[in-house]
């Protein structure tokens, strides 16, 4: 971050940073924040920090490697990213045994049926405990990530042979979430009919916070998960801040979105399962900067993903979705729309990402003999088609707003 972005941190109604971008989400349609992130860059509106959660971390962390877009392509279509992600791959035939497999159809449509009749979700809700929950998170995830602990560690070797290793990156921050054992609570005790249904765990949103953030006095008054306010007895209210982390655990821990990877343990933080619990954490950033680049998101599918996150985080995604597009910052509501444009929020229009996408990434199919869900990973030329596919719909639709909004 450039000295003359910095903001002073010793006043708690300074702003830290003039401008912020999230990365929310994006699953294997991850590069589009990159063209966009180049988009910023191009029009003299650069980041200075950028907000990671789930597939978008992977992407923050691309930026972090390689801040100039010239070094940000070869990095986004290099044979090393390809092996990162080619990494990922679906649960093998003889890693999950034919009862486990049927499980997860049918624990899949159990959910949905719970997210439908709110009495029979709150009896399921009951019976949870935390080993229950875990056991349930580790045996029916659909994917994995081969040699995890050194996944990303390739990818490591990219900035200290890029062209512009004095260019300076954007701060980053990810978020993530972690299953929260209460310590009151013995291993062998249940909740009873009459204690709380969330006695036995709590799950927690995480922010992985950069040096000088995390160094601030802002967390004093802005850090408050916004998912409490649907879920205030599943998840904690306050934001655990983690001051010293290292991005494969933390990219790792953002990704590990319930049923798709499985959680991932980081020592004193316990297990760590993904960024969903805050896909768009609109109210942080701007907070945290002058100016936020934010993107539209399109709902979650009633069948599977919105039942999945009310399963494990107690919350529906789409009325925490509807809370994020109507977010209005307080210091903005009474400037005149000229001012407001230039200042403060800037939705930009990827909630059509799926149709103007499809076909570019990874592809799913569910194999009915095999009872899983396959991924189909292209050839390396054919990962290449879809990276420059995703970040030129990223850098065009980000210029086209640009442009419209005269900034």
């Amino acid at each position: 971050m450039s000295d003359k972005s910095a903001k002073p941190l010793n006043s708690k109604s300074a702003k830290p940073y003039e401008r912020v971008q999230l990365f929310s989400g994006g699953g294997s349609r991850f590069a589009y924040y990159l063209g966009s992130y180049a988009a910023l860059v191009a029009h003299d509106l650069t980041p200075d920090i950028i907000v990671g959660t789930c597939g978008g971390s992977l992407s923050a962390y691309l930026v972090n490697l390689a801040p100039d877009p010239k070094d940000l392509q070869e990095l986004m279509c290099s044979r090393e990213l390809y092996r990162v992600i080619t990494a990922i791959r679906h649960v093998a035939p003889d890693e999950a045994n034919k009862r486990s497999k049927i499980r997860y159809m049918t624990q899949a449509l159990k959910r949905w049926r719970l997210s439908r009749q709110v009495s029979n979700r709150q009896k399921q809700q009951q019976a949870d405990s935390y080993e229950r929950l875990l056991d349930e998170l580790q045996q029916l995830a659909m994917f994995r990530i081969d040699n995890e602990g050194q996944w990303l560690d390739e990818l490591s070797h990219f900035s200290a042979s890029n062209s512009n290793v004095n260019k300076i990156a954007p701060e980053i921050a990810i978020i993530a979430s972690r299953l929260h054992k209460n310590s009151s609570q013995t291993s062998n005790q249940m909740p009873t009919a009459n204690s709380s249904v969330y006695d036995d765990f709590k799950l927690q949103e995480l922010l992985f916070a950069p040096p000088r953030l995390a160094a601030s006095e802002h967390f004093d008054e802005i850090l408050d998960s916004p998912a409490h306010t649907f879920a205030d007895r599943r998840i904690h209210q306050s934001v655990n801040v983690v001051k010293q982390w290292a991005f494969n655990s933390a990219v790792r821990a953002s990704m590990a979105d319930m049923y798709y990877l499985p959680p991932t343990p980081i020592d004193d933080l316990g297990w760590c399962l993904g960024g969903v619990i805050n896909l768009t954490p609109i109210e942080l950033a701007c907070q945290l900067g002058q100016t936020v680049f934010a993107e539209t998101k399109a709902g979650y599918d009633s069948w599977l993903a919105a039942p999945a996150i009310q399963r494990v985080f107690g919350f529906d995604p789409n009325e925490r979705l509807a809370q994020v597009h109507g977010y209005q910052p307080m210091e903005t509501s009474s400037l005149v729309e000229s001012e407001r444009n230039s200042r403060q929020l800037h939705w930009l229009p990827f909630a059509d990402n799926g149709q103007q996408l499809a076909g570019q990434h990874v592809q799913k199919r569910f194999n009915i003999r095999q009872m899983t869900v396959e991924l189909i990973h292209s050839d390396y030329d054919g990962f290449v088609q879809q990276m420059q596919a995703q970040w030129q719909y990223g850098y065009q639709r980000t210029v086209n707003y640009i442009q419209q909004h005269g900034l």
